[in-house]
């Protein structure tokens, strides 16, 4: 009896020894399972009386290194395919408001880290976030244009600013609140996570 309890120690450290390895295999195989690039559905960031957004979100998650301190991490871009509608009011030009549909592609980059096998942590630059509208992609609807288009491409280049920053100020707010993606699974070509229990899901490109 007194060899079989000094032994006690040893199998509990077996024990213990075994379900790190198992932690540590089961995250290392989630995070074979993660890179490549996923596309999401076009979702609403931003909705007012003077206008709304929807973004189309492109994820490409490059593969992990296991850093000095035994985490898994690597690069993550995140692109975006913005559509917005606004309108301009209280020009002079114009009698009745114009309705602006505005096309723009957005970049963010930075990192992901496997936290658990079913979690990832987003650590996004907000300091690289970039917002491209194309002046010449902007249409423009209005109800009464008394001057043409001449007035229409001098609002041009200023309304454009103005969305950019809009745009801007609304992604950089959401993509700080994505720091954590919870219940992580990949099935096929499906990638599925939550933030804040809400559903997402991104498609395999």
């Amino acid at each position: 009896m007194k060899s079989l309890l000094s032994l006690l120690p040893l199998f509990e450290l077996l024990t213990v020894s075994a379900v790190v390895v198992s932690c540590s295999n089961s995250e290392a195989r989630f995070a074979k399972e993660v890179p490549g690039v996923w596309q999401g559905t076009p979702e609403m960031f931003s909705d007012s009386q003077a206008g709304s957004a929807t973004i189309v979100d492109t994820f490409t998650f490059d593969p992990v290194v296991e850093t000095p301190n035994s985490t898994l991490t690597g690069n993550v871009t995140i692109t975006g395919m913005v559509n917005t509608t606004t309108q301009i009011v209280g020009d002079s030009s114009f009698i009745e408001p114009l309705s602006l549909s505005v096309a723009a592609h957005t970049t963010i980059s930075g990192t992901w880290t496997v936290t658990d096998d079913d979690e990832i942590s987003l650590s996004l630059d907000p300091g690289s976030l970039s917002v491209a509208v194309d002046p010449d992609a902007v249409l423009v609807n209005g109800t009464d244009l008394p001057l043409g288009a001449p007035a229409i491409d001098s609002i041009r280049p200023a309304a454009c600013k103005n969305i950019e920053q809009s745009i801007r100020a609304a992604l950089t707010a959401r993509y700080a609140s994505m720091a954590k993606l919870d219940d992580v699974k990949v099935k096929g070509k499906l990638l599925k996570y939550e933030i804040n229990e809400q559903d997402f899901v991104l498609t395999r490109q």
